[in-house]
């Protein structure tokens, strides 16, 4: 019988009286990659920190090569070859490639200095090895962030001796052509016998790249075993208690929808990008699909007046042939970006400043607010979007990804929108968290509101749109409508790119 690399046995971790994993059973094996799946909190940290030696079990034990391990810190872990690849990126902009690859193990000359061309030719064979084309003596502080990815990885694998890689949400920041260069990499590392622990909440890329899947759902193995003996159903089933089709309300009715918000003709982002049009009614939410790079972002970012653009945008039947953030605002326009973190969380100030920070009279003249005025507002909207947090004071980065963007969505709530822009809302939200920011959603729709929305993810523009835009090469390619709302319609015409693409590069 062939062992597993790395095992967690009857595993449990207990803060207090507080028990955050109970009993679990996990293995990885050479070759193949396993997904764990759970909403944020459920635990899926936490197994990691105890199989890289960061936590100390409470009960059960860590089995590395069929031998019991424990683990004193990660440094250990790291030495027996157990790389991990955060979200958070740790690389340093001001070293050059090789310099971050090799930082704390560099070669060294016998008179005691770092030897650059040994250092360089090092990081060469091992860009060479995971097929990273990049060149060692670039600054990292000058890459794009799908190749700061890269050189993670690459420093993760510095080693020969890795066998076992985890991958903590790698294609969050990535678009699809850097995703799937990154799938061609861990295919290759798969095939030198790495096995890989692929953490994500992004269902079809589980499907696509795992080779297996464990569950756990309040600290707990829900299900295990081979990807093929699943679908999105049972996985989310095991997830969030509940199926895939309970995730999403109700659409309304075909033609419920009112009179026309938003109306967009001919508008043009970019020289030498097709004119784009499109509308948007009361009590209505449009999608706008693709795949990323193809517009999608662009096109909205232009709505809003955020970049400069041509052609005409309407609002209630009212040009706005000046467009700005601000002055969209004021129009009643709002837009939640796609990058929570850098565009639109103060991420050191409370969750009670975060939730009020753009609604009048707050953030730029906190001192003209009322005392005390700022918290019980907050509060009031904390139970009203059911924000998880003990206390409004706390710092806003104390909380989980879903709990952030629902203050997000709060905060553009409080300045009483007439057409409200999306993103995607749900980017790096777990199941339970995405099912209550879509039935918010849909509860603005049917007050009247006018939404467009923006997501990557297939299964979201399906179960929540009543119409969708399929964006191809900075052009809307096709409009779709009730039951031809489909994934399958969706991909055939946003993939279509690729016999037709011009050459161009666009962001999400």
């Amino acid at each position: 019988m062939v062992q597993p690399v790395l095992a967690a046995r009857s595993l449990s971790k207990n803060f207090g009286p507080n028990e955050v994993l109970q009993g679990i059973e996990f293995e990885i094996f050479s070759g193949r990659a396993v997904a764990l799946c759970g909403e944020n909190g459920a635990g899926k940290s936490t197994l990691i920190k105890l199989l890289t030696g960061l936590y100390a079990p409470s009960a059960g034990h860590v089995e590395f090569m069929g031998e019991k391990v424990v683990w004193s810190d990660p440094r250990q872990s790291l030495a027996a070859g157990i790389a991990v690849v955060h979200q958070e990126f740790s690389v340093l902009g001001a070293l050059t490639v090789a310099e971050n690859i090799f930082l704390g193990d560099e070669p060294l000359t016998r008179f005691g200095l770092i030897d650059r061309r040994r250092l360089t030719c090092n990081a060469r064979v091992r860009l060479d090895n995971l097929g990273i084309t990049l060149s060692p003596d670039a600054l990292v502080e000058t890459l794009s962030v799908a190749d700061k990815q890269m050189v993670e990885i690459a420093k993760a694998l510095r080693s020969e001796d890795e066998k076992v890689l985890i991958l903590d949400e790698p294609t969050a920041v990535l678009s699809q052509n850097e995703t799937t260069h990154l799938f061609r990499i861990i295919a290759g590392l798969r095939e030198q016998g790495i096995g890989l622990i692929y953490v994500s909440h992004r269902l079809d890329e589980i499907f696509e790249i795992c080779t297996d899947i464990t569950v756990i759902k309040d600290g707990v193995v829900t299900t295990s075993g081979p990807i093929g003996g699943y679908t999105h159903d049972s996985v989310v089933s095991a997830m969030v208690g509940r199926e895939m089709g309970e995730l999403f309300p109700p659409k309304a009715a075909v033609g419920a929808a009112g009179t026309v918000v938003l109306k967009v003709e001919d508008l043009v982002v970019a020289p030498g990008v097709p004119s784009a049009s499109l509308s948007v009614r009361e009590g209505e939410i449009v999608g706008l699909a693709g795949l990323v790079g193809s517009g999608r972002t662009e096109l909205a970012r232009a709505i809003y007046g955020a970049d400069p653009s041509s052609g005409t945008v309407t609002l209630f039947g009212e040009p706005m042939p000046w467009r700005s953030p601000s002055g969209c605002i004021d129009a009643g326009m709002l837009m939640l970006t796609e990058s929570r973190k850098d565009d639109g969380l103060f991420m050191e100030t409370s969750v009670a400043r975060n939730f009020t920070a753009t609604t009048p009279g707050h953030g730029a003249h906190p001192a003209a607010v009322p005392p005390g005025h700022e918290e019980r507002r907050a509060v009031l909207l904390k139970e009203r979007m059911g924000v998880a947090v003990d206390h409004v004071g706390l710092p806003i980065s104390a909380l989980s990804g879903g709990n952030q963007q629902k203050v997000l969505i709060a905060r553009l709530l409080e300045n009483r929108p007439k057409l409200l822009i999306l993103d995607e809302p749900t980017r790096g939200v777990d199941m339970g968290a995405k099912a209550e920011i879509y039935r918010t959603l849909r509860h603005l729709a049917a007050e009247g509101m006018a939404l467009l929305v923006i997501s990557s993810e297939l299964i979201e523009v399906v179960g929540l749109c009543d119409r969708v835009y399929v964006m191809r090469d900075g052009e809307i390619a096709t409009e779709l409508t009730g039951e031809t709302i489909t994934e399958e319609r969706i991909m055939t015409v946003a993939a279509a790119e690729t016999a037709t693409h011009r050459g161009g590069t666009h962001h999400a």
